[in-house]
């Protein structure tokens, strides 16, 4: 298991190609082609991870299955702890698939989880010195019943690396206010006030 670290920010919409573009002056590479991704979010019936995340809670985690639209599934768990963040990623069968959308799952910390939220989206990968940069577009919100729920007006980005580098050199090549954001904890929320 590998700890990273992790910062976020937002750009508006109308910035993204010229953001791209000084990405490339600086000497960026695509990582990997563009996807679209499908993220299906299970929580128990208090919403007790929606909760730890908003709270800041430590430990704790995120549930989800991951579909890169290409027929592949991944159960991930996103874990937030006192010595880092983790993930850890496992790719499932589409029979497994369908069980944990039907009747779900166990978790040790969580109980009984069950699918409560899709969020769809486009991701785009970059490298950059040694680390990773997405940046996440046309963000939609469903609910498991597929209702719409919302959507996020402008691109979030995120810069990865190991818990080992700083990403303070990062951010000054890119001085963008950090922010806070969780695509499930929006989601759960606009899921809530339905």
């Amino acid at each position: 298991m590998s700890y990273r670290t992790e910062e976020k920010f937002t750009i508006n919409s109308s910035r993204l190609i010229e953001f791209k573009d000084s990405l490339f002056l600086k000497g960026a590479k695509i990582l990997f082609p563009k996807r679209k991704i499908e993220s299906l979010y299970l929580d128990n019936s208090n919403y007790q991870m929606y909760r730890d995340s908003i709270e800041g809670s430590l430990p704790r985690k995120k549930i989800r299955i991951r579909n890169y639209k290409d027929g592949n599934y991944f159960q991930e768990v996103k874990i937030s702890s006192t010595e880092g963040r983790f993930k850890t990623s496992n790719q499932i069968k589409e029979e497994r698939n369908s069980e944990i959308k039907k009747i779900g799952l166990f978790d040790e910390m969580y109980g009984s989880c069950k699918p409560v939220l899709f969020v769809k989206y486009e991701r785009e990968y970059f490298s950059f010195k040694d680390f990773r940069i997405t940046i996440d577009h046309k963000i939609k919100y469903f609910s498991y019943h597929n209702k719409f729920l919302g959507s996020e007006k402008h691109p979030i980005i995120e810069l990865k690396a190991t818990i080992k580098k700083s990403l303070n050199e990062l951010m000054t090549d890119f001085p963008y206010p950090r922010t806070r954001f969780s695509k499930y904890s929006n989601g759960i929320e606009k899921l809530l006030i339905q």
